[in-house]
């Protein structure tokens, strides 16, 4: 129907469905009378505008796919951009010293008595650190970009969602319109049944399309692999500290002895002789 075609090309809400009132009419007039009145039967009409309905979307899914092409693409740009930051050279801790890691009070500790090559590894480590912070920044910058895309393929299967209803309430907005003409002039309306074979149709919810569950799991796939990476990268340039042995205190002075009251002890001469009394 060359009448469907320039309906379904119009942006004029009012003017599409006047149009379809009066082809309504027409049709009412020329087609044989059953074609309205048989509650099984879908009239012609009724099917091509179901036929055009599919047809748009079929054209939304289609969007929908190449959507998530890209955002498959993207999500897999960012997990290369975190398997390099994790792979990046020097992020990985030196022997340890002296028998324990350096802890971060250690590593920027200015210990003046410390050897010199103690202290290039000090120095050392504290580049490390800098650079697994740099890298850990670019790590997290990446998965939140991940987490985003999430966020963006459940909005665009809201949009489809919309986009899909409208189609569907195009369509039943044509077809009522329609009818209401065939009502119009029909010499045996009182057998128009309720609804045609047709006239309303169930939406499938997009979350339930194939479409939607694999760019989801897609998504969610690359994020528990990066989130995997990414721990146990952490354990490896942030490993969990060896405890130094305990100090060793300095040697206390020698106590010195309490002093006695006893008077016999302070009354006794130098030396500790006995002093003879004379008979």
């Amino acid at each position: 129907m060359a009448f469907l075609s320039r309906l379904f090309r119009r942006d004029d809400p009012l003017t599409e469905r006047e149009q379809a009132r009066q082809q309504g009419m027409r049709d009412a007039r020329r087609h044989p009378l059953g074609e309205f009145t048989d509650p099984d039967f879908q009239p012609a009409f009724v099917t091509e505008i179901r036929a055009r309905a599919r047809e748009r979307i079929t054209e939304v899914d289609r969007r929908l796919a190449a959507t998530r092409a890209v955002l498959l693409e993207r999500a897999l740009g960012e997990r290369e951009v975190i398997l390099r930051e994790l792979g990046r050279i020097g992020t990985r801790p030196e022997p340890p010293v002296n028998g324990h890691a350096l802890t971060e009070d250690e590593s920027d500790e200015q210990d003046p008595f410390i050897s010199i090559a103690e202290a290039r590894v000090r120095r050392a480590e504290a580049r490390r650190r800098a650079l697994v912070e740099e890298a850990n920044a670019g790590v997290q910058r990446a998965r939140a970009r991940i987490e985003h895309l999430t966020q963006e393929w459940e909005s665009a299967l809201l949009e489809r969602d919309h986009e899909v209803e409208a189609v569907h309430a195009r369509a039943e907005q044509h077809i009522a319109a329609y009818k209401g003409g065939v009502l119009e002039v029909h010499p045996r309306k009182e057998e128009i049944p309720p609804l045609w074979k047709g006239e309303v149709v169930a939406m499938e919810a997009t979350e339930e399309t194939a479409t939607a569950i694999s760019g989801r799991e897609e998504i969610a796939r690359i994020l528990r692999e990066v989130e995997d990476r990414i721990e146990v990268w952490h354990a490896e340039v942030m490993p969990r500290e060896v405890p130094a042995g305990p100090r060793q205190l300095p040697p206390s002075p020698p106590s010195t002895p309490e002093p006695t009251d006893r008077g016999d002890v302070a009354d006794a001469p130098p030396g500790g002789r006995e002093t003879r009394e004379d008979g």
